[in-house]
């Protein structure tokens, strides 16, 4: 069940495509998760892309990939208009930095899996060059509303690099860079890797949070910048433990730092005995497998999330397309 089977996938697509993703994790109506949708596109094209770099594509890689895209451009915009739509290409995209991240990060899986045509292509080109001259004006821009969450930009960070390789563009790659150095700035802080800061990326929610952390680890990773590791060690050292004791194979991961009691949120999932979060633990699966020094790491908290549950949601990936598409990327993640 670690490498989905091409049914599995098949079954994933129809439920994204079709009647979506709800905005919800696990089901539970009190943890509310807007961007599911999003997510769901996003992560079964990042699984597509993973899939063909290891030789093994999906029939018809081309098709669903752009079927994705399309989804994303459209219906999974909703919970970011409020705050304002850019013109890109003809389409109007919020101005979520998560949002754009995303976009360009599935843009950019077309052109590594050798299936971008001109349409996409031309969209790749105009997203990232608009995200660089946005990112000149302000470098850490909101997710939504007024609230930046500093781990957002690690996906249009690792967009641009990627922008900035494939394409020859030497403005995407600097700005690539550039963003990823103010994460790594922000991480170097006495109180660690903010979760929360303002336009001037002064913080306002100083405590690390392992989400945030595994987050930006495994999206640097994917754009195989070595950052990565500065987000990825701080969230194992911080964050990781193995509750049954070092001799059993079971890791977890704590949302809040050991000795702080905070609480659940839609970012952290539901806080188990201890303050493990389910968000954190899943997200590390991810970022301990793009990580060379943590796969140990990453066995481990495999073992916990089958300990945990997530077998008969893999049986059935169209009932749980988050959670499953969530976890199929962390175990296939590879840098692009």
């Amino acid at each position: 069940m670690e490498v989905p089977s091409e049914q599995s996938l098949e079954q994933l697509e129809r439920r994204i495509l079709g009647r979506g993703c709800e905005p919800r994790l696990l089901g539970d109506a009190s943890h509310r998760f807007v961007e599911a949708q999003l997510l769901c596109d996003g992560h079964l094209s990042f699984i597509l892309v993973q899939r063909s770099l290891a030789g093994s594509p999906l029939p018809e890689t081309p098709r669903r990939m752009k079927a994705l895209l399309d989804d994303a451009l459209t219906r999974a915009r909703a919970p970011f208009l409020r705050d304002g739509v850019t013109i890109v290409q003809g389409h109007s995209l919020p101005r979520s930095v998560l949002y754009r991240g995303y976009v360009l990060l599935m843009l950019a899986g077309m052109e590594r899996a050798g299936v971008a045509d001109a349409r996409s292509t031309a969209l790749f080109d105009a997203l990232a060059s608009q995200l660089v001259e946005a990112l000149e004006r302000q470098l850490l821009l909101p997710s939504f509303g007024k609230s930046i969450w500093p781990c957002d930009s690690a996906p249009a960070a690792a967009g641009l690099l990627l922008h900035g390789r494939l394409r020859g563009d030497a403005a995407s790659l600097a700005m690539g860079e550039r963003l990823t150095a103010r994460l790594v700035e922000l991480a170097a802080l006495p109180s660690g890797f903010p979760t929360k800061v303002d336009a001037r990326g002064k913080p306002v929610e100083p405590l690390p949070r392992g989400t945030t952390l595994a987050w930006t680890g495994t999206f640097l990773a994917l754009g195989s910048h070595p950052s990565a590791a500065t987000f990825t060690s701080a969230l194992v050292k911080g964050h990781c433990d193995y509750p049954g004791g070092a001799l059993l194979p079971f890791a977890a991961c704590r949302e809040w730092p050991r000795g702080v009691k905070g609480k659940e949120d839609s970012a952290s999932g539901p806080l188990l005995q201890g303050g493990y979060s389910v968000g954190a633990s899943a997200l590390a699966i991810a970022a301990t497998r793009l990580s060379p020094e943590h796969q140990d790491w990453h066995g481990d908290l495999r073992n916990t999330a089958r300990e945990m549950g997530i077998r008969p949601m893999l049986e059935k990936p169209h009932q749980h397309p988050l959670e499953a598409s969530l976890y199929w990327w962390g175990t296939t993640a590879r840098p692009w």
